[in-house]
């Protein structure tokens, strides 16, 4: 069983206790992994947001239909540079074979730009592109493209959907740490082994598992998504929504 967080062997070196094995220990490598999942997807969906390294495109979070503004970066008497702040980051390079969509409004109708148009490597990358991508940031940028009068004709101001995907190249030490102390409140839970690390052995494993759990969260906590560009665009418009898929 595929685990992305942290591996078993981390959850026994914390837990103090002798490695697990594929049948002679309770709980088991499988159980211990089937826990270790089960407190990754809560992560994932307490943060708004998938911290483990990309591997295949299934793996990833995936955003689909995303609603965005172009908003004006760089403006000239005929054509402005647009931008696009997408509500999850970093993400995985646009690519059409992999399902990602970039439709913007042209006036009449919605084209995909990553099926139709050049996309350029990075800010300077830009003679002759149609749009680039910052993938660490999470923006697209837009050029020569004549945001206020496509703004006034869009759909319900709605100048972009975005289908894309997003990742995180390695995970975190502290979403690691958050992913341990949630799988060691599940096996506290479930188990009669003494876990308590740090020598204190005067706790019952309900008392263990809730330290555990409280610990967890103090990090996830931190580590919330409120991107303030997004918050912001939410609240005048209702954008940035789409359908999340872990």
């Amino acid at each position: 069983m595929a685990t992305h967080y942290c591996a078993h062997a981390d959850i026994s070196a914390f837990l103090q206790v002798n490695a697990f094995h594929a049948t002679d220990t309770t709980p088991t490598i499988s159980q211990v992994e089937s826990f270790i999942n089960m407190a990754e997807k809560r992560i994932d969906l307490l943060t708004d947001h998938v911290w483990h390294a990309s591997r295949v495109s299934s793996e990833h979070g995936t955003v689909t239909d995303e609603r965005a503004r172009v908003q004006t970066v760089r403006s000239t008497a005929i054509n402005d540079r647009g931008r696009i702040q997408l509500s999850h980051y970093p993400i995985v390079t646009l690519a059409g074979g992999s399902g990602d969509t970039l439709k913007i409004w042209e006036g009449s109708a919605y084209v995909d730009y990553v099926a139709s148009r050049t996309m350029g490597s990075s800010v300077t990358d830009v003679v002759d592109k149609d749009f680039w991508v910052d993938t660490e940031r999470g923006i697209i940028y837009i050029e020569n493209y004549a945001i206020h009068n496509m703004l006034n004709s869009a759909p319900a101001g709605v100048s972009a959907y975005v289908t894309y995907r997003y990742a995180t190249a390695a995970t975190p030490d502290d979403i690691k740490l958050a992913t341990i102390y949630l799988t060691a409140a599940t096996i506290a839970m479930n188990d009669d082994l003494n876990l308590m690390p740090e020598g204190d052995d005067s706790m019952d494993n309900s008392t263990k598992s809730q330290k555990f759990e409280d610990m967890a969260m103090k990090i996830l906590k931190d580590n919330k998504r409120l991107d303030r560009d997004m918050t912001m665009a939410r609240a005048v418009g209702g954008f940035g929504t789409g359908l999340v898929t872990p």
